[in-house]
């Protein structure tokens, strides 16, 4: 029985197919094409939609040559009957239909992509804004012989005749010729009255500050002729703001800005502060940004000072700077500690994200802003006990000098130090010649199959990911590699040496992954990150022929830098109240003790949510009287805290979102894991703005730069640049 036709029979593609089968309402076909692969494909018996879909997306020269045959040889189209006298119609018309009829009761397809658009004749709106979305060069002509032709009959009809709403019946040259013959007129109009939007002179300044600020552009682009011509031609016509108008609207979003931020932090209760110094030639600048955990324990941070300082600074200009901006945003009481880094982990971000002019004109460094605070003449510890909160170093940059001082420093003094010398002296050699050498680059990526970074000085983890890279190549890629390079070939001994370093002191490269991590900053983190790297360190030592040594020297290492954290009881509750951990990770006779810790906690900060709640109200005489902890009206807060202490430390959900559960235990976390283990999430302050490392080049005085970075900084969390 012979089969009934479909689309596919008149279809000028179907030779690039071969029919199969019909079944029910479709039909199946073999693309030609994808042979020798069998690639079968079904589509409807009236359509041949998906086998169009097919061809463009597996031979789209075979649908090019459909759209140059169309274009060569396109169907007529023809204006309706009773045209009207919207000029879209130059671009629209109908097709025919079999019987030679304009079948006006159809869409109306363009011209230029022979496309249907949904309008009816008496309406012409979506096709203007067809051409207006898909061809806008056509729009804007339109407009403008629009344009001309309206003024135009303005100026010669007499006023009492109006034009009749029939037009001509017969698709004449009136449109095309005589608007083609007044095209000199359109020049008159320097601003097309049909644009659809419209920039008001205040949004464009606004947009023109929010681009210099976000995106750290010297003011004086400002004044730069190229500049003010792009906006005025894009804006029709407005103005650029002045470098004075600048500076006035700068000190009206900071003032926006602080205004905003002591708001928020007026809310928080708990915060923590990092502090840096850095210098650049003959100045020294201090910044300063502040964290704090919202209740669904999220994050939030804030830039609250980059200002100018002595160059001689000392340990008491540093102390009264950390003062006056505590004091500045009311929160002297409540800050929880103060983390400090020596800023070397800084140094990289500026060289990568610092143009080279700014490198080769000035130089910065930074200062071990910790150092001075503990070591100052008039006695660190004092100041820090009466004048400012605990102060903590970067555990992630602590980690980072043990690896790379300590680790390094005694694996030069083992048995196989001059083994460890001649192997990464060969290993940094392969990596000068990547940097200095594109040829060399793309050698590497040709042989290695990947790409690869040239490892920061300063970071221990990333020398260490690129050695642990070289030595995943096969023994002949890294011989061909060599070769390639002029570089010494890697012995056996040596191979072996590396492939034995990067399997030993994996768990570090691990441990500094993770104090570097921003999803789980908390200072709970630090405790059982050190605890778990010690102990995995031991188990490598019992089988490595190398390093044993080595391994006994980095524990040492560890318990002595972080003797300070290890003995914190900050940090102990800060772990405590980390679902993750609770007290698994403290031997069974120390749990107690810091259990009855917790318990104390938690029935502090209830009993200090119940004074913040009744403050200013009065007070009866009842809740007057105290007798300590032990009285008979305190017992029954403590039987409460001591009971959601224990079911806290019975469960075992490892979700922070648990915490809700505890509403006790979740007030300490957030007092004790508020305080940042890393200063590495605080770089954005540095990184974000490495092109105005000084004021200098952007023509700005000290007091203007720390406004527009402190804008920058902050404008996740206010509303000075919307």
């Amino acid at each position: 029985m012979e089969r009934s036709r479909s689309a596919f029979d008149h279809w000028m593609h179907k030779h690039h197919f071969t029919f199969r089968d019909t079944r029910g309402r479709n039909i199946t076909v073999q693309c030609n094409l994808c042979l020798p692969k069998i690639n079968i494909l079904s589509t409807a018996r009236d359509s041949t939609s998906n086998l169009k879909k097919h061809l463009e997306c597996h031979s789209p020269c075979q649908m090019r040559k459909r759209q140059h045959t169309e274009i060569s040889e396109p169907e007529p189209l023809f204006l309706p009957p009773k045209r009207l006298r919207s000029a879209v119609w130059e671009y629209f018309g109908y097709l025919k239909d079999p019987g030679g009829t304009i079948n006006v009761d159809g869409y109306p397809v363009c011209r230029l992509c022979r496309k249907k658009v949904s309008a009816r004749a008496s309406n012409t709106s979506n096709m203007a804004h067809h051409l207006r979305d898909h061809h806008p060069k056509e729009f804007a002509k339109m407009n403008r012989k629009h344009s001309v032709v309206c003024r135009r009959k303005i100026r010669d009809t007499p006023s009492s005749e109006a034009p009749s709403s029939d037009g001509p019946s017969s698709y004449g040259p009136s449109i095309l010729e005589n608007q083609t013959a007044e095209l000199s007129e359109a020049k008159e109009a320097k601003i097309d009255p049909t644009i659809y939007y419209q920039t008001s002179q205040s949004r464009l300044n606004t947009l023109v500050f929010n681009f210099i600020v976000e995106d750290v552009q010297p003011i004086s682009i400002l004044e730069q002729p190229g500049f003010r011509r792009l906006i005025e031609v894009l804006s029709r016509g407005k103005k650029v703001m002045s470098q004075n108008a600048f500076i006035t609207k700068l000190e009206v979003a900071f003032n926006k800005m602080k205004g905003e931020l002591k708001v928020k932090l007026d809310k928080v209760k708990t915060l923590c502060t990092t502090a840096d110094v850095w210098s650049v030639q003959d100045r020294s600048y201090f910044g300063m940004t502040c964290h704090w955990l919202e209740d669904n324990l999220e994050r939030k941070s804030a830039a609250l000072a980059c200002t100018r300082i002595p160059i001689s600074y000392t340990c008491e200009t540093i102390i009264a700077k950390i003062q006056e901006i505590h004091s500045s945003y009311n929160i002297e009481s409540k800050v929880q500690a103060t983390v400090t880094d020596n800023g070397n982990n800084f140094v990289k971000a500026f060289k990568e994200f610092s143009s080279e002019d700014d490198q080769d004109v000035e130089q910065s460094h930074f200062e071990d802003l910790g150092s001075i605070l503990c070591d100052g003449e008039m006695g660190g510890d004092f100041f820090l006990s009466y004048f400012l909160p605990p102060h903590q170093r970067c555990a992630s940059q602590t980690l980072n000098l043990i690896a790379s001082k300590d680790l390094a420093d005694a694996v030069s003094k083992g048995q196989a130090g001059k083994l460890h010398s001649s192997a990464t002296e060969k290993c940094a050699a392969i990596w000068h010649k990547v940097q200095t050498s594109t040829e060399a680059a793309d050698a590497l990526e040709s042989i290695a199959k990947m790409k690869f970074t040239v490892p920061c000085l300063n970071q221990w983890s990333s020398e260490y990911y690129a050695i642990n890279k070289l030595m995943s190549l096969t023994d002949s890629q890294l011989n061909e590699l060599t070769e390639v390079l002029g570089v010494p070939r890697f012995t056996p001994d040596e191979t072996a040496y590396l492939t034995e370093y990067n399997d030993v002191f994996k768990p570090v490269a691990f441990a500094l992954d993770l104090l570097h991590g921003e999803e789980k900053c908390f200072l709970g983190i630090v405790i059982p990150t050190l605890l778990t790297l010690k102990r995995k360190l031991e188990e490598k030592a019992a089988n490595t022929r190398l390093f044993s040594k080595v391994i006994d020297s980095t524990v040492k290492a560890i318990d002595s830098r972080f003797k300070q954290v290890f003995d914190s009881s900050d940090a102990r509750l800060a772990t405590a109240t980390m679902p993750q951990f609770r007290l698994w990770w403290l031997p069974e006779d120390e749990r107690e003790s810091l259990r009855a810790q917790l318990i104390t906690e938690v029935l502090q900060v209830d009993q200090g949510t119940e004074e913040t709640e009744t403050n200013g109200g009065s007070v009866h005489e009842e809740e007057f009287f105290s007798y300590g902890p032990g009285s008979s009206g305190n017992k029954g807060g403590k039987r409460e805290a001591a009971e959601e202490v224990w079911l806290y430390l019975q469960g075992t959900n490892k979700d922070l979102k648990c915490l809700n559960e505890f509403p006790g235990v979740k007030k300490v976390f957030i007092k004790f894991n508020t305080t940042l283990p890393s200063s590495v999430p605080v770089q954005q302050l540095f990184t974000n703005g490495s092109n105005i490392v000084t004021p200098k080049g952007h023509h700005l005085s000290d007091e203007h730069f720390e406004r527009v970075l402190l804008l920058r900084y902050n404008s996740k969390i206010t509303t000075a640049l919307e």
